[in-house]
């Protein structure tokens, strides 16, 4: 068994198969109630399969609050970050990172950037000689780089300008990435934690997101809830959300 099938949150694709039709031989006075209230469950998997590749990754605008948790993507494989929708527990890999939280908090107090915890931190990871979580960095020069652009962020996103990566001249859909859980919890990944720490600090009411997983579950539900079509409906279950097409 490779490493990637024995992570105990590994993402899985949800299956085509599961069209919500009763086990055989359920008994009649209990299979009528259940047929009758879902119905809409029928037909499930068929969507699901024929669920267009360009559902995500979606642009949208959000309120930084709505963010209820961060998960843990390293271990995903390319194949399951293209896929819109996932089965499995990876909502579950439930993580903190409280060292950014508290970098902002000191940007946001007015405590220098060479001061901060996660500056102290990288720079003892770049002597090391250690590539974990140093975002790219092997020298102090571009520890240093890549905080004065940490810097001038923070001081853009406080006066109010928020925008895209794409309006800043970066690459297009490097924003926040955010995941639906089973629940319809509003979770991020790894991409954009800064970014998402900073909006909330500055109060910002609503920025741009891109949402990129959506658990098999809570497609269900949203499937069950407003009906088909299956598109509609998970886009309908993200407005709910508070998700707003950006434009």
């Amino acid at each position: 068994m490779s490493a990637r099938s024995e992570h105990p949150h590994a993402p899985r694709r949800a299956r085509a198969d599961d069209d919500g039709r009763l086990p055989a031989r359920t008994p009649s006075p209990l299979a009528r109630p259940l047929v009758a209230r879902g119905a809409r469950r029928r037909g499930f998997g068929t969507a699901l399969a024929e669920l267009p590749s360009t559902l995500t990754p979606r642009l949208v605008r959000l309120d930084p609050t709505r963010v209820g948790g961060a998960i843990d993507t390293k271990h995903w494989s390319s194949r399951h970050r293209r896929a819109a929708v996932l089965d499995g527990d990876w909502d579950l890999a439930r993580v903190t990172r409280p060292i950014i939280e508290r970098t902002i908090a000191q940007l946001a107090s007015g405590v220098p950037p060479t001061e901060t915890e996660q500056y102290r931190h990288m720079l003892a990871l770049i002597d090391r000689g250690s590539t974990e979580w140093n975002y790219h960095c092997t020298t102090e020069e571009e520890g240093h780089a890549y905080f004065e652009r940490l810097v001038q962020a923070w001081e853009a996103i406080r006066a109010g300008d928020y925008r895209t990566q794409e309006q800043l001249g970066g690459q297009p859909g490097d924003e926040i990435e955010v995941h639906v859980g089973r629940d319809g919890t509003i979770l991020i990944g790894q991409y954009g934690n800064h970014r998402l720490v900073m909006a909330r600090t500055a109060g910002l009411r609503a920025v741009p997101m891109q949402v990129r997983t959506l658990h098999a579950r809570w497609a269900r539900w949203c499937w069950d809830r407003h009906g088909p079509p299956l598109q509609e409906a998970l886009l309908q279950g993200l407005a709910d959300r508070g998700a707003r097409a950006l434009g």
